[in-house]
């Protein structure tokens, strides 16, 4: 059997010419041969001018996996002038490949949906976040095909005949399929072990509330994780005589957040720790105090679930699939200062450890052998459907 994979990703390609990734990786890909021989992946590539060692990324290199480079169709030259060129060159692939996994939102899943209805395929989509939001928060043109975008996702999922999505909610409620469907993230949890809760509570027992040092994991160079308002709010409240710092992982360019930072007078309480390895990013969540999620945008934020299964306290924004994962009391509408403040004001020692018991039990849900279960379930039943079709027509 041959499987297709599409998504906008990014892949990146290192100086050498390895593929390479944080989420995207070897891990990830094999879930897909649980039901395919082959897997092909069309997707959205970007150059690298280092290894993929020094960026901190992991090589993607699986047998019997092709991957297909596909330019920005995003752009006013991607969307006017690559886009017909390279529908070609999908839709030959959808012709060739037996299982269509699309993931969501994505212009060329968009695409791949597109030459599947026409050619009369059966197809998988996985929706892991909002086209809407994905375009609305990305500048003018963002917001100009935003309408465009949301109805082509909205109509591809409700037309698919199977489909898995990261939340067990919202993303159901906002894009609905026809099709049989499940949920499951796209977090990757081993069975996690009671002896970092125990450390969690030893560690919360001896912290100073009015010292916490909070930690947010997201690219940096993104305005839409919103990591600006949780700078803006450790700046009121340092003022106040609290003594709150704020680290930040992730890579991109954080020139922005530095000057929101200078703005607010908080420059030696704001850390960039740059991109960390899987176990770094383990390593740092066990020494921050509090984990804040201000997103503006998302689907189910794998970050926020890492850091519940370290026993992080944590706080969100009302946004996507956060209010899913965390308690009304812990939440904000994105981008209301005034409340990030009143809830930072009222941690105390037991309301952190109640808050990191109640997120450590919230993450054995998203264990990788539970997601694995649902996600292997429904992929057989998809292929057993395609073996169906074509033993009639053989």
């Amino acid at each position: 059997m041959i499987g297709l994979f599409s998504f906008d990703g990014p892949m990146y390609k290192d100086i050498n010419g390895i593929y390479c990734n944080t989420t995207l990786t070897n891990e990830m890909f094999s879930r897909y041969f649980e039901v395919v021989d082959e897997l092909v992946v069309l997707i959205r590539t970007l150059p690298l001018d280092k290894t993929y060692i020094e960026a901190n990324m992991q090589k993607v290199d699986l047998n019997n996996m092709k991957i297909i480079e596909i330019p920005n169709l995003n752009t006013v030259k991607g969307f006017l002038i690559e886009r017909n060129e390279y529908s070609k060159i999908i839709e030959q692939y959808v012709g060739k490949s037996d299982l269509i996994f699309a993931r969501m939102p994505s212009i060329i899943s968009d695409l791949t949906i597109k030459y599947s209805l026409k050619q009369k395929k059966k197809y998988f989509v996985e929706v892991g976040g909002c086209a809407w939001d994905a375009h609305w928060n990305h500048g003018l043109l963002g917001k100009i095909i935003a309408p465009y975008v949301y109805l082509k996702a909205k109509s591809g999922i409700k037309k698919s005949d199977y489909a898995s999505y990261v939340t067990e909610k919202w993303l159901q409620k906002r894009y609905p399929s026809n099709g049989i469907n499940t949920f499951a993230s796209n977090v990757y949890l081993n069975k996690v072990d009671n002896h970092v809760l125990q450390s969690r509570l030893k560690k919360i027992n001896d912290v100073d509330c009015k010292k916490l040092k909070i930690g947010t994991t997201a690219a940096v160079n993104v305005k839409y994780k919103g990591q600006e308002y949780i700078i803006e709010a450790i700046s009121i409240l340092n003022k106040c005589g609290y003594d709150f710092t704020y680290e930040l992982v992730g890579g991109g360019s954080p020139d922005y957040l530095k000057k929101i930072a200078h703005k607010f007078g908080v420059e030696d309480k704001v850390t960039f720790k740059g991109l960390l390895s899987k176990n770094e990013v383990i390593n740092w969540l066990d020494t921050i105090d509090l984990y804040a999620q201000p997103s503006k945008q998302e689907g189910l934020p794998r970050a926020l679930i890492e850091a519940l299964s370290r026993g992080c306290p944590a706080i969100g924004s009302n946004t996507a699939g956060i209010p899913e994962l965390l308690e009304n009391s812990v939440r904000f509408n994105k981008g209301d200062v005034n409340v990030i403040c009143e809830i930072l004001k009222k941690m105390d020692n037991p309301s952190l450890s109640n808050n990191a018991i109640i997120n450590f039990n919230k993450s054995k849900e998203f264990e990788l052998e539970n997601l694995n279960f649902k996600r292997n379930r429904i992929y057989k039943k998809y292929k057993q459907a395609v073996v169906s079709i074509k033993e009639t027509y053989e």
